[in-house]
């Protein structure tokens, strides 16, 4: 009996010591805490000259004040020491007023790669769209609006389409001999996108922020209900929701959520490196 009272007593002490985790890591160490993601794309149209080619994909950054912006530095740094060959931008630079736009522009200008630097805006970018295109050029980063382009690597290519929530990807034209990877800053979109592309990239959702294993996401977004963390494969296209690099500031908790950069290899078999 003393030996069952004891366990009882073990298991609650766990129980507990649990839950004081749980609770210190998603309001004291979650804002800040991010870690770099990788993901296999493999699709047979993918050429043996294009399999091995790495984008780096970073969305929702949620920039406030200098200390958010010295916390974008040292990823960016650390995102240098990882091989690459093009980067992302999904959307939301900023979350209200921008800040330090000379010292964003020279950390996002010293992202090295060698297949170009391209960005969407997302919806908190659209108050202030101008300025914050012209960050993101002075960066190094080519803006892409309801636009198609081909990408070009080596003897291969692949067609990158950047669109709004409800664009028609497919009245984008471009080459349709080779695999499409579209960028849209809502995840929703893929409802209207799916089947009309290979690989679809977004963010918006912060993953949902808090999520339950079978459950799902707790504080899903609008234009985030459908899609909102993780990989979905539909109709013969894949979206990757990105947990983005940081939280709203109404809400930077995460749990299960942990914010992330995209490493996305394509791939011409599952066997493929």
């Amino acid at each position: 009996m003393k030996k069952l009272k004891l366990i009882r007593r073990l298991i609650l002490l766990l129980i507990v010591f649990g839950l004081f985790f749980t609770a210190y890591y998603t309001y004291a160490i979650s804002p800040n805490d991010y870690t770099f993601s990788t993901y296999n794309y493999v699709n047979k149209d993918v050429t043996s000259a294009l399999n091995g080619f790495k984008i780096a994909y970073i969305s929702d950054t949620n920039l406030t004040d200098k200390e958010s912006v010295s916390r974008l530095k040292k990823m960016i740094d650390k995102l240098n020491s990882y091989p690459f060959d093009m980067v992302i931008f999904g959307g939301d630079l900023y979350d209200g007023a921008i800040v330090e736009s000379k010292d964003v522009s020279a950390a996002l200008k010293s992202i090295e790669c060698k297949y170009g630097k391209f960005a969407i805006l997302g919806e908190k970018d659209n108050s202030s769209s101008l300025e914050v295109t012209q960050i993101l050029n002075d960066g190094g980063f080519e803006v892409l609006e309801n636009t198609a382009r081909t990408i070009h690597y080596k003897e291969a290519s692949f067609l990158l389409l950047a669109c709004h929530q409800d664009t028609d990807i497919s009245s984008l034209k471009g080459d349709t001999k080779t695999i499409k990877i579209g960028i849209t800053h809502q995840p929703d979109s893929f409802q209207n996108h799916k089947g009309k592309l290979d690989l679809q990239l977004s963010g918006h959702s912060y993953g949902g922020s808090i999520y339950i294993p079978y459950y799902g996401a707790l504080l899903a977004p609008d234009n985030a209900k459908i899609y909102n963390h993780g990989i979905y494969e539909e109709s013969n296209s894949v979206l990757l929701v990105s947990n983005g690099f940081h939280g709203p500031a109404s809400f930077p908790y995460k749990f299960l959520a942990r914010n992330e950069i995209n490493f996305i290899t394509l791939n011409t078999s599952s066997n493929s490196q």
